[in-house]
């Protein structure tokens, strides 16, 4: 029973989504929004209970040891006390303006800040990557050069056509790339998907037969 009860759970909860998706049968419809839907919201909901724990547990430890840093730990259990504390007990919970003020005035703004740091680092690691090897290096380098000249002003002022190309090379080459890299994901998933719904994969279990 360890082994087939799980296999005929997961075969019966596929089916169903499987059904939900291509067929307008109002049982099988209910089912699979009423309940198989809610119950990922709810282990959606687990996972980030478990992880938060596990990140305070993380930075306690720091804390009472002393280790390198510390203090960030201690910085990081208190805003997340705070920030947990406003979002649960306040009037209106994240709808508070009070809650709201520390989420969409600091930190989105930090969010973004640091985002835009992370752009020195990639230049940084493309100036290494990009070094001409080979043809295909070379046209990688130039196309690479095209992007980033064309997607800030400074491109702009030094040529008009570099937005043309940016534009361009996003739509037509980046584009067509990206669409069959997701056919590929799309086919790859639905393989992996129908091995796990038959019961050919059984990793999920835990282990193998």
């Amino acid at each position: 029973m360890k082994r087939t009860l799980p296999l005929v759970l997961g075969f019966g909860a596929g089916l169903v989504m499987l059904l939900d998706s291509f067929f307008n049968i109002p049982f099988v419809n209910n089912l699979a929004q009423r309940y198989f839907m809610r119950s990922i919201t709810v282990s959606v909901a687990w996972a980030v209970g478990i992880g938060s724990l596990n990140l305070l547990r993380i930075h306690f430890r720091n804390i009472s040891q002393r280790r390198t840093n510390w203090m960030f730990s201690a910085w990081l259990v208190f805003v997340f006390g705070f920030m947990a504390f406003s979002g649960f007990f306040l009037v209106g919970h994240n709808q508070n303006p009070f809650y709201t003020f520390f989420y969409s005035s600091l930190q989105q703004n930090l969010s973004s800040t640091v985002y835009a740091l992370n752009a020195y680092y990639m230049v940084s690691a493309c100036y290494r990557s990009f070094r001409v090897r080979s043809m295909e290096a070379g046209a990688l380098l130039v196309v690479a050069i095209i992007v980033m000249i064309g997607s800030v002003p400074l491109g702009a002022y030094i040529w008009g056509g570099f937005p043309l190309l940016q534009d361009w090379i996003s739509k037509m080459v980046n584009d067509a790339a990206v669409r069959a890299m997701s056919i590929g994901v799309t086919l790859g998933s639905l393989s992996q998907s129908m091995r796990n719904l038959v019961g050919v994969e059984r990793s999920y279990l835990g282990g193998e037969e």
